[in-house]
């Protein structure tokens, strides 16, 4: 999987996400759900109103594919390394209502299962027309972890739910290099002589 993509690659996901979000909550048609806005600020910056907070709470390196090897647009060009990214989100249902807060995170949930992988149409602002794919995934933090994060933000704990999104590269900013790939490797065996 190889997103091309520059430094805007994080703004896009969270745009991306939050139009699946937008589409299954705010312009929902089941009368369950509670037409409520999706936004990008902390839940602490959303109190007050309805909504669902979806917070990029951090952004860390993927170390399974940052050794990927090196890509190649022409066989004497090599591409700067690339820096896979995981972008871990809090998702968090804002209302006084505890029967809308539950609605919510059940939507939330329904909404990111059925699109565990996001690819194609549904990829927005500079990954649109990319041919690869964004995994999101539900992490399973303890509440010790949770609340951690809660404190961090300064404000009263909500139930809420984290998400992993991978890979999100971001290319470099410099040129590539020339570079010569390995046409022919000769191998020489050479038989020891024993010394007494």
């Amino acid at each position: 999987m190889s997103l091309v993509s520059d430094f805007t690659v994080i703004r896009a996901v969270s745009e991306t996400l939050k139009v699946l979000l937008r589409d299954a909550i705010t312009n929902s048609t089941e009368p369950e759900v509670p037409k409520v806005p999706i936004g990008l600020d902390s839940p602490k910056d959303m109190r007050g109103d309805d909504g669902v907070s979806l917070w990029l709470y951090r952004v860390v390196r993927n170390a399974d594919t940052f050794n990927d090897p090196p890509r190649r647009p022409a066989p004497e060009r090599e591409l700067r390394r690339r820096l896979p990214l995981d972008l871990h989100y809090l998702l968090t249902p804002i209302s006084k209502s505890a029967v809308k807060r539950a609605v919510l995170i059940g939507r939330i949930v329904q909404t990111l299962s059925d699109h565990a992988v996001v690819r194609g149409a549904e990829l927005k602002d500079t990954l649109i027309g990319s041919t690869d794919e964004l995994h999101v995934t539900m992490e399973t933090l303890t509440l010790e972890e949770l609340t951690r994060i809660w404190t961090a933000l300064g404000d009263p704990y909500e139930p809420s739910i984290t998400y992993l999104v991978t890979l999100a590269p971001v290319d470099s900013d410099l040129e590539p290099v020339i570079s010569r790939r390995v046409l022919t490797k000769r191998v020489t065996y050479a038989q020891g002589v024993p010394t007494s």
